[in-house]
């Protein structure tokens, strides 16, 4: 399979606190449409994956117990934490560019990995809908986002990926999305979800590795495995949710080398945000609920 990759150089401009030019060369990320088989191996020691222990479990939420971290108290619907809750607090952090060769607009900052990523979208349109109000009116994020851009203060020169040709599959009757991005130990994982649900013949919904070193795409893993808000990596693991109607509601556990899946857990109601708490403990908020869980690893 042969990879197309673009270089091409652009100005990145209107950086918080004036324009700043620096060049970034504009990576394709080649389409492997392998459907979850991986094309690398798990280095020696690093196939075992974490499991879950179910230790606690909310009632349904009319308000919030001590279950829930503060993380997690942000309604069930969790956002964009990395940029504020909503567009009436959306700042742009120092340093990141607000736009994109004119084209694109910052969507949102993930800063969980080895060093920041951004996403962007399509500038919103500045022309009336129907009903009188314009997109940049009803959000000033960018639209559709999948070009995901690299931050790392070591380099001099920053990488984009633009991930066009998995974010806007041919055969897919929904547009994907990148919903989250982390770069840990050299590899670029993103998530590509849809605000549709997804159904049982969706293709949609699933995580990437790219090789940030070769621009080589490691796996894609089988469609349906994520649509939460976010996903962690925990050692040689990687822990997601799927849910929606019409499916069942899981929480996966990936080999992050791989990108294939070693365990899942059914829950109730979909699981929309992940996150580790003080104690060690993973915990999951659902659609009108808290669970959390013992990491074994």
């Amino acid at each position: 399979m042969k990879k197309t990759v673009f270089l091409i150089p652009f100005l990145l401009y209107a950086l918080i606190g004036g324009a700043q030019d620096f060049k970034s060369e504009v990576v394709l990320v080649n389409v492997p449409n392998f459907n979850g088989k991986t094309l690398t191996k798990a280095p020696v020691g690093k196939s075992k994956t974490v499991q879950l222990v179910r230790t606690k479990f909310s009632k349904p939420l009319d308000s919030y117990t001590s279950l829930a971290l503060p993380s997690l108290k942000l309604g069930n619907i969790i956002g964009h934490p990395t940029l504020g809750w909503d567009d009436i607090d959306f700042k742009v952090p120092e340093g990141v560019p607000a736009e994109y060769d004119s084209e694109w607009v910052l969507n949102d900052v993930f800063t969980d990995g080895d060093f920041p990523v951004a996403i962007y979208g399509r500038k919103p349109s500045s022309e009336k809908l129907p009903w009188g109000e314009t997109e940049q009116d009803i959000s000033c994020r960018g639209r559709e986002p999948h070009l995901i851009m690299l931050l790392d203060p070591a380099r001099e020169v920053k990488k984009v990926y633009n991930t066009r040709e998995l974010t806007f599959p041919p055969n897919e009757r929904n547009r994907q999305e990148v919903q989250w991005a982390v770069v840990k130990d050299g590899v670029l994982y993103f998530m590509e979800t849809n605000r549709v649900a997804p159904d049982k013949n969706s293709m949609g919904h699933y995580l990437v590795a790219v090789d940030i070193n070769t621009d080589q795409t490691l796996w894609m893993s089988k469609p349906r495995t994520a649509n939460s808000s976010n996903f962690l990596i925990v050692d040689n693991s990687i822990i997601c949710g799927q849910g929606g109607s019409g499916i069942p509601d899981y929480i996966y556990v990936l080999n992050r080398y791989t990108g294939v899946r070693t365990h899942e857990y059914w829950i109730p109601t979909a699981a929309s945000w992940f996150s580790i708490g003080e104690d060690g403990q993973l915990y999951v908020a659902l659609y009108d609920k808290h669970m959390a869980f013992k990491i074994a690893k």
